[in-house]
């Protein structure tokens, strides 16, 4: 191992409250956690502790990872920065690694002005495209672009996340690295009934989750052997249940709730074909984590998706459309012996975690 410092500052990452929030940047640093010396700091505000500020440190496999915890208030949100920047200053880092653009690569760059640390950036945020970026006030706007053009290297995690950046006038070093795809998929037997699987929040605004449902219920009108199982919760999910009453759907549409990665996982091994049909993405694990399984995808052209996703992985549709997502549905179940599930790990393979651990090591041999 190197003996080489690494501070990461991330604005999304893994705590007590929300496991899952910013997984895949931890996957990230997973990937190069025993060749350099990985410290991570994040904050998270919550109202569920005595204290106004509590800090805390453990470890992550291979990984340092310190968590400030602060309850909500804007005097108690300063002291938390202060802490942090007083940590920044005392780590004696090689370089920092600001994962999305935020407070983390504020400080980043201002430890560069003062320590002559350098930084480079890490961006997923969908933002962008959405125009939540766009509604920022004009001094936010400016100073997320000079930030990002004054990084050693800008990652995104796909092309066309740097698209819409360089659309909203962010102007860097860019090189895109992909998220860590990884998990154990098992050889399960399959379904009885045909399978179609979605997983993500049920969220109307970003996954359509309601056109899913829709174009299922057209689909079953003309194949009756197949059935829709939804892992995962949101806003929207009374939403979509009281949809499959009144599409008369709720002997064909399981909804599981939210499960844990490894049955994720089996879930997908006894599925047949994974649906995603988001408005937009910036890279979609979850596609990738089919492919892994074995299964091909049905999805939308929503962005990051596009850059692993083609004829020989699934079918393509158009945003919004259900009833290209009915007649793709119809499509798969006739066309599903044409996949083969060697093919398409193989195409998960590109994410393996040492392969974007290299990636990432490229990425810092040029600071």
């Amino acid at each position: 191992m190197s003996n080489k410092k690494i501070l990461h500052l991330a604005k999304w990452y893994p705590n007590k409250e929300k496991p899952l929030l910013g997984i895949f940047v931890r996957k990230q640093i997973q990937s190069i956690q025993y060749s350099y010396e990985n410290k991570v700091i994040s904050l998270f505000e919550t109202d569920k502790m005595e204290t106004s500020i509590n800090r805390v440190n453990s470890r992550f496999e291979n990984i340092q990872e310190v968590t400030y915890y602060y309850k909500r208030g804007r005097l108690n949100k300063l002291k938390v920065f202060y802490f942090i920047w007083k940590e920044i200053k005392n780590s004696k880092s090689d370089w920092i690694h600001a994962h999305i653009i935020s407070w983390a690569s504020t400080l980043a760059f201002l430890a560069k002005k003062t320590t002559k640390t350098p930084y480079v950036i890490s961006e997923h945020w969908s933002g962008y495209h959405t125009g939540l970026f766009k509604n920022q006030t004009w001094i936010i706007k400016k100073l997320k672009r000079f930030i990002a053009s004054k990084a050693t290297k800008l990652a995104v995690v796909s092309s066309y996340l740097k698209m819409d950046m360089l659309a909203s006038g962010i102007k860097a070093n860019y090189t895109v690295v992909g998220n860590v795809v990884e998990g154990k998929p098992e050889n399960l037997e399959k379904n009885e009934q045909f399978t179609f699987i979605f997983v993500g929040d049920l969220e109307q605004s970003h996954k359509n989750s309601i056109g899913i449902i829709t174009s299922f219920g057209s689909a079953l009108k003309s194949t009756k052997n197949i059935q829709l199982d939804i892992i995962g919760d949101g806003t929207d999910k009374e939403k979509c249940i009281k949809l499959c009453e009144s599409l008369d759907l709720t002997a064909h549409v399981n909804f599981r709730g939210s499960l844990s990665n490894k049955d994720v996982f089996k879930a997908l091994s006894k599925s047949h074909v994974l649906i995603l049909n988001s408005f937009y993405e910036t890279f979609s694990i979850i596609c990738a984590e089919a492919l892994l399984c074995g299964i091909p995808v049905i999805s939308t052209r929503c962005g990051g998706p596009e850059m692993f996703l083609n004829e020989r992985t699934g079918i393509l549709i158009d945003t919004d459309n259900n009833k290209q997502l009915t007649d793709a549905m119809l499509l798969m179940q006739k066309k599903y012996e044409n996949y083969k599930s060697d093919e398409l790990k193989k195409v998960a393979a590109q994410f393996d975690r040492n392969k974007i651990g290299e990636e990432i090591k490229r990425l810092y041999e040029l600071i």
